[in-house]
């Protein structure tokens, strides 16, 4: 009879060696598809300086780059703003991250499940906003995390702050929880959770934190207090929450040099390098536009290490430097005043590139303002402003769309008109609408005092040059929740 050979130890084990690397593989092959073929999860989240100056350190970067209008954000990366700056994160452009100056935040963590996202934060200084959009159809759960919290939230309006050993977390819209953190032989242990309400703000300092290390129960919560609302950074936020600015659509209101370029920028005006944030232009609204008018006054801000303000200004062929002989050091606000008749603005094209100078031979970059004098138009513009017979004012628009009919508070209504010098709704005059303009708008809010819940009827009324009238009117249906829990504590006037 013949034996049968001994099987090794290897006989046996073989076979199972082999399921295991077929499932690895079929695991890896899996994720590689998913990858290929899902969309990333950083997918139209942009930042875009509002401000002043910005930096990014992308993830595994290895040193700071200056940050651009429009970069994509991505895991890891880092943002910060210098003196002056502000920066604004869009995203899926429903949602808003904003930040003051002196800043800096981390995007620590972007998960994309379903059709909702969670966008993890950390700030490492400063003072940063949050408005997620609860009615958007890209639903983002945002965290952040501080020294000493932990922040969940969805569909809130919020701040944080993390200044000078202080934590302060302050609720615009909204419920938020936030966890107390505490240091515990190196662990991070949660040692309370914190509701906070519309109105209120829990401040953390070293005091209340050393109670919470003793495990004691500080009374850390608060209502808002009335120098946050008179805040720069609040007032800010609170009036781009109503009406959101479309930075996509054009640059910021600073001229950034190229850093891999040779010095000089496209007027052939060489650029200052230094770490001054550049100075903001508030006045015109615009970088870029015509006049006939002869004289211009143009005004901005600039960061309060400013000793001097300086401006070339480039007319032609003509280029002269000049200092801001009103400015005083220190000051956060500037003006200067161009025209005909001071040889400052000339008929054509004129540049102006404001920059300002600190101290230690400190500078900023420039800011550049351009203006086209249309000299010869003046007078023929001034007679045909208003062209045309007066129109019966129509709504033609309720947020961008056809119906009148509203579940959230806040409408814009857009409507058509001609021949007007003026248009008022309800008696108020629209200021944002100028003699001959062909379209109108009025917004409609809650806090304003011109919508409540059920339907609401107003009246606008054209008005010509000559003083007569057409009126009419139009109507908003506001379905309002039956559980509104909060409303924007501002109470400006309607804003056009």
């Amino acid at each position: 009879m013949q034996r049968l050979p001994r099987k090794r130890p290897i006989d046996y084990i073989l076979p199972f060696l082999i399921i295991i690397c077929a499932g690895v593989i079929v695991v890896l092959g899996y994720q590689l598809w998913s990858s290929l073929n899902s969309e990333s999860n950083e997918k139209d989240i942009f930042m875009y300086t509002a401000q002043g100056s910005s930096k990014i350190l992308p993830w595994g970067a290895g040193e700071w780059e200056r940050g651009y209008n429009g970069t994509r954000l991505l895991q890891g990366d880092s943002i910060k703003t210098l003196s002056g700056g502000r920066i604004v994160v869009d995203l899926f452009k429903d949602h808003f991250i904003r930040l003051d100056e002196k800043t800096e935040l981390v995007l620590t963590e972007i998960k994309k499940n379903g059709d909702s996202y969670e966008v993890n934060l950390t700030l490492m200084e400063g003072k940063v906003w949050l408005n997620s959009n609860e009615n958007s159809k890209t639903p983002v759960k945002f965290t952040v995390t501080t020294n000493h919290t932990f922040i969940k939230t969805v569909g809130t309006i919020y701040e944080v702050e993390q200044v000078a050993g202080s934590e302060i977390i302050r609720v615009i819209k909204g419920t938020i929880l936030a966890d107390i953190m505490i240091d515990d032989n190196g662990k991070k242990n949660k040692v309370e959770s914190l509701q906070i309400g519309v109105g209120q703000e829990a401040t953390l300092t070293s005091k209340e934190i050393q109670m919470y290390t003793n495990r004691e129960s500080p009374s850390v919560v608060n209502a808002l207090s009335d120098s946050f609302k008179e805040s720069g950074f609040y007032k800010w936020n609170m009036s781009e929450d109503q009406v959101p600015s479309d930075f996509s659509l054009s640059s910021s209101n600073v001229t950034l040099p190229d850093e891999n370029a040779t010095g000089e920028i496209e007027t052939g005006l060489p650029v200052l390098e230094g770490e001054l944030a550049s100075p903001v232009i508030t006045t015109p609204s615009t970088l870029n536009f015509s006049t006939p008018e002869s004289s211009l006054t143009i005004r901005g801000t600039t960061v309060a290490d400013t000793r001097k303000m300086m401006v070339d200004v480039k007319s032609g062929e003509t280029l002269n430097t000049y200092e801001l002989n009103l400015y005083l050091s220190g000051n956060t606000e500037w003006s200067f005043i161009v025209s005909d008749e001071a040889g400052t603005m000339k008929s054509g094209l004129n540049e102006y590139l404001f920059y300002a100078l600190g101290d230690n031979e400190t500078n900023s970059g420039k800011t550049k303002l351009t203006v086209a004098y249309n000299k010869e138009g003046a007078a023929a513009e001034e007679e045909t402003t208003v062209t045309g017979p007066l129109t019966v004012p129509k709504a033609t628009s309720y947020n961008g769309g056809t119906s009148n009919t509203v579940n959230a508070d806040g409408i814009k209504v857009v409507g058509s008109v001609s021949g007007a010098e003026k248009v008022l709704v309800d008696g108020y005059q629209l200021k944002a609408f100028k003699a001959g303009d062909t379209v109108w708008s009025y917004t409609a809010k809650e806090s304003y005092g011109n919508l409540k819940s059920g339907e609401n009827i107003y009246t606008v009324e054209a008005v010509a040059k000559d003083g007569s009238k057409k009126t009419a009117t139009f109507a908003i249906i506001y379905n309002k929740p039956a559980a509104t829990t909060t409303e924007m504590p501002a109470t400006p006037e309607p804003t056009t």
